[in-house]
């Protein structure tokens, strides 16, 4: 009768004890209304039968309406065979047997539901994801426990049984402030605190509690660590992120600011990131199709590096250093755009200032050039003039006017090596008629 349990729930070794007391149980209750019936004092005895039936349909639900209406059809034989079927008799024996088949299918139907529930709620306990634990209450023995919380701690389930419940804390504080709630409330919702597990370490946990009937509550506790080890890094990261010298920021995929750093507020004027989240990068750009070439790179490449053209908080502009990713999940998807800054304003008016210098130094190496040519003009007409008229004077214009020559020659002769620093200039400083002009 065994193979009729087909609940795995309940204690099998006690099945082969009751199969023993129902066999036992239904002889003595014949035996008895044997006795009744020759004795024709039969009252009371038939309800003798009612016990074995009950305790039938309650361990073998399903053979708890054939073992009744077995019981049934033996009494009815009984009084047949034992009254010499009188009819009164038959008739109150045939009442009693529809009892006892009543009683023995209300039971069983009753056994068959309740080992549901118990098949239902051992697999909820058993199965779930969450670590379960039935816990007394006044002496805080763990009576139950399921595999998932024994896992979870690095015990057996035999093994966390055999230690309180108050054990498992690693706060003592957290304890008792857990146990407050409890005795306050009735239940406990998502209480974060950590407990010891066998091997030492001290995992984080989240745990609800409520009260149940007979000095006990239930506990489930789920593991968190994760969690928490994971929202730890993140408030590294924000904290690194908010408080690095170099200006961020991170957008969505549309472009739209959804962070800023401290550096990037100071950097642009702003003094909340209100004032910055929210906007679309394409406001704050002074060339507006400059943000096209931008989505297109990050399209084609998932980056972008150059230089672009930004406004302060007050209209000024000033020029950007960009350095912006593509930031995908595990799955390789785009979810957002970090971005960089620096601000290079100050770099750029160097260098235009610098171009500018390199360029009037190169207009002044051609005037010089031109200068001599406009100074030997004029001298050649003053020899030509003196060589009219001889004389000691003459002599001496000539010879004044060889020497402002000779000047002029090496004045030549230093333009000549200024082609080479021209050149220096236009190879390395980029600054020439083209710069000029575009400048």
């Amino acid at each position: 009768m065994t193979k009729e349990l087909p609940f795995g729930e309940r204690d099998e070794s006690l099945v082969g004890i009751w199969l023993f007391i129902i066999v036992n149980i239904t002889i003595l209750a014949l035996l008895i209304n044997i006795l009744s019936l020759f004795s024709s004092n039969n009252p009371v005895a038939p309800h003798l039968l009612y016990i074995p039936i009950v305790i039938t349909a309650y361990w073998y639900p399903h053979r708890g309406l054939q073992y009744a209406a077995a019981i049934a059809a033996i009494y009815f034989i009984l009084v047949f065979v034992i009254t010499k079927a009188a009819v009164s008799d038959l008739a109150a024996a045939f009442i009693t047997c529809i009892v006892l088949i009543g009683i023995g299918a209300i039971v069983s139907s009753l056994a068959i539901h309740m080992r549901k529930n118990e098949v239902k709620y051992h697999g909820i306990f058993n199965n779930s994801e969450a670590g379960i634990s039935l816990i007394g209450l006044s002496d805080l023995t763990i009576m139950e426990v399921n595999r998932r919380l024994a896992d979870m701690l690095g015990y057996t389930a035999a093994e966390l049984t055999a230690i309180p419940f108050s054990r498992i804390w690693a706060d003592e504080d957290e304890r008792s402030r857990f146990f407050r709630l409890l005795q306050a409330n009735g239940n406990v919702e998502n209480f974060e605190t950590r407990v010891v597990a066998k091997s030492g370490k001290k995992p984080w946990v989240l745990m609800s509690a409520g009260v149940l009937p007979e000095d006990q509550f239930v506990c489930t506790v789920v593991d968190i660590t994760a969690r928490k080890e994971a929202e730890e890094a993140i408030i590294i990261k924000d904290h690194a992120i908010s408080s690095s010298i170099n200006a961020i920021a991170i957008l969505d995929l549309d472009f739209t600011i959804t962070y800023v750093n401290r550096s990037l507020l100071k950097m642009m004027g702003y003094s909340d990131e209100k004032e910055l989240n929210g906007r679309n990068l394409r406001e704050i750009i002074v060339v507006k199709t400059g943000i096209d070439d931008i989505r297109e790179a990050f399209r084609k490449n998932g980056s972008w590096f150059g230089e672009i053209l930004f406004t302060k908080s007050d209209g000024t502009p000033f020029y950007i250093l960009l350095w912006g990713n593509l930031v995908r999940d595990e799955n390789g998807n785009p979810i957002c755009i970090m971005i960089s800054f620096i601000d290079i304003t100050e770099q750029k008016q160097m260098e235009a200032t610098k171009r500018r210098v390199l360029q009037q130094i190169e207009q002044n190496i051609e005037q010089f050039a031109i200068l001599g040519d406009h100074i030997r003009n004029p001298l050649a007409v003053i020899v030509g003039l003196s060589s009219l008229v001889p004389g000691d004077i003459t002599d001496k214009i000539i010879q004044q006017a060889k020497e402002i020559d000779r000047i002029v020659t090496q004045l030549d002769m230093g333009w000549i090596e200024s082609e080479k620093v021209r050149d220096f200039i236009r190879r390395y400083y980029k600054v020439g008629t083209s710069e000029a002009g575009e400048e």
